[in-house]
């Protein structure tokens, strides 16, 4: 199938279960979501339209989606420390989402990357590095050098805790 006729609630499906049991908060998917659509730059069929909003890209219609699928079997909805979260409530390896091996593999790929985030603020200030414009109406204070000092960061938390990343996969990751 190709990318553009992938439904937005395949795509989210398969957000949802890139993230395997712990599954992703509200702020997680939103960020997940939008990255998606941005790799594939307006190739989507009926994506989400994001716009900046307090902390940075946001589309309403996310949650009425999500929300509507957590009502059938597959979708579970869960609260833990005062935040709602989003995870598969069945087997994710035998759904099928309709989705190109391309389309797949970025999901996985910003699923992680999302996932790695040590708080909201860190992954909020990444994507106001990554993407200026969503500062636009921000409430959260920013500086470039904040963001790359989170990151850093989380790097070094990363190699302290037998998580190897080198320099040069840090730098490219703030780049990508």
């Amino acid at each position: 199938m190709s990318d553009e006729a992938a439904s937005r609630e395949s795509i989210l499906i398969a957000i949802i279960a890139a993230a395997g049991e712990d599954g992703l908060d509200r702020v997680q998917l939103q960020k997940s979501a939008f990255l998606v659509g941005e790799e594939f730059e307006g190739k989507l069929i009926d994506f989400y339209q994001f716009r900046p909003y307090m902390y940075g890209p946001f589309s309403q219609e996310i949650y009425t989606d999500v929300e509507r699928l957590s009502d059938g079997p597959m979708i579970e909805t869960y609260f833990d420390d005062g935040r709602q979260w989003y995870r598969m409530a069945c087997d994710a390896t035998s759904l099928q989402y309709s989705l190109s091996e391309d389309l797949e593999s970025v999901v996985k790929r910003i699923v992680s990357w999302v996932s790695k985030m040590s708080s909201f603020y860190e992954l909020v200030r990444a994507i106001y590095y990554l993407y200026p414009e969503q500062r636009k109406n921000s409430v959260l204070p920013y500086s470039e050098e904040l963001a790359i000092e989170e990151s850093i960061a989380r790097s070094l938390r990363d190699m302290a805790a037998g998580r190897t990343r080198s320099v040069d996969d840090l730098i490219a990751e703030l780049q990508t």
